[in-house]
């Protein structure tokens, strides 16, 4: 199991090759990727109009998760303050969040993104970086 972050479903989703997006393309047959909600937001706000159906199924078929109220939350925001305590912005909190989903869900992040590195290295974070 893994969640993709939203940068690998964009490069899936319009057919870029990359080493992420065939990693991508294996946990998707093998019915591996955990979709959370902020994802699921930001690739359905960028779909493309003749793609929403296609991409709304694709991304309901995995496996969804819901951000916790209490625990994701509250989570994520122990994470960014205490990195910027440390010397270290993050430029998403959307990425912090989904940072501690994952964390939760002991499970890693399949990215291109820079910000869960940095996660990744004050936390217990795990990663899967093209």
């Amino acid at each position: 199991m893994l969640i993709a972050d939203t940068s690998v479903w964009i490069g899936f989703l319009t057919g870029s090759k990359s080493l992420a997006t065939n990693r991508m393309r294996e946990a998707l047959s093998d019915r591996e990727v955990i979709v959370v909600d902020p994802i699921l937001l930001e690739v359905m706000s960028g779909a493309r109009a003749d793609a929403v159906t296609r991409t709304q199924r694709l991304l309901e078929a995995q496996h969804l998760e819901a951000v916790s109220p209490k625990l994701d939350w509250l989570d994520a925001a122990t994470i960014y303050r205490e990195l910027r305590w440390r010397g270290t912005t993050i430029r998403s909190q959307i990425d912090v969040l989904i940072a501690a989903v994952a964390i939760r869900l002991d499970v890693p992040v399949l990215h291109h993104d820079r910000d869960y590195e940095q996660i990744a290295r004050h936390t217990a974070l795990r990663t899967l970086r093209s």
